[in-house]
């Protein structure tokens, strides 16, 4: 228990997980912030899939609310290497982040192979320990077709971070059967011209790994053109990034085959 709690302290986490009194140390805390992504209460029955998916929070939230088969699929390998294409600038410091997941298995290595789990994956972990039956795939958004058609399908925080978001888009469409939930970061703050103009402005070159702040109507927009027949931004937050201390700017929207 001691060794779990140390890792939950001092392990490498990108969301924060409650369990058992105890609280990981994520860079973001979801639980804070859930009532803006407008989720329903139950999902009895449902087939969903978190793109994207990380550590798994809304994977792990969506399973313990009843839906049938979970799937999350996420790029990174957790062996050191790089889950996406940062730009050629930053690449060098995204190299030192994904080497610490690395790090975070050497160190606690024993907890993990109690688990059965040979990576850092903390959505199997936490899966392990809420005994909860999810799946998992190393993947890309680009390449959705595979994993077949879910009821709803969720891909949170990601599209900033891609290089082609109208390419996403489209396999998110294909993988939908009934509502797909995408939430923004670094979103584009609204006024009289962002709210209703489908605009994009590139930021690769000072900000990290996020290629774009996106607006509104742009993500709608590039949503109708997918194919799908309706797209609403159902609400807006700022979430406090709890590593820098910073709020990042979100807006959330549901899209329907």
């Amino acid at each position: 228990m001691s060794d779990l709690k140390e890792l939950f302290e001092k392990g490498r986490w990108y969301h924060c997980f409650h369990h058992e009194g105890l609280t990981s140390n994520g860079t973001y805390d979801i639980e804070q912030y859930i009532k803006y992504y407008k989720f329903d209460a139950d999902y009895s029955g449902k087939t969903v899939f978190d793109v994207g998916c990380s550590d798994g929070y809304f994977t792990i939230w969506m399973k313990e609310r009843g839906a049938s088969r979970v799937c999350g699929v996420d790029s990174n390998k957790y062996d050191g290497s790089l889950a996406f294409a940062p730009s050629n600038a930053t690449k060098k410091d995204h190299e030192v982040k994904y080497m610490q997941y690395a790090e975070d298995y050497a160190r606690f290595r024993s907890v993990y192979e109690k688990f059965g789990l040979d990576s850092p994956n903390k959505l199997l972990l936490m899966s392990k320990l809420k005994a909860l039956e999810v799946e998992f795939h190393t993947g890309t958004i680009y390449d959705l077709k595979t994993y077949g058609e879910f009821d709803v399908v969720m891909c949170n925080d990601l599209l900033e971070h891609l290089r082609d978001p109208i390419t996403a888009i489209e396999q998110l469409y294909f993988a939908t059967k009934e509502k797909c939930i995408i939430t923004v970061s670094s979103a584009m703050r609204t006024g009289w011209f962002r709210q209703s103009n489908p605009v994009i402005t590139y930021q690769g070159h000072i900000s990290g790994g996020s290629f774009y702040s996106l607006s509104e109507a742009s993500v709608v927009a590039m949503c109708k053109a997918a194919g799908f027949g309706k797209a609403e931004v159902v609400s807006r937050f700022d979430m406090i990034n709890r590593v820098h201390n910073v709020k990042n700017s979100h807006f959330v929207l549901h899209a329907y085959r």
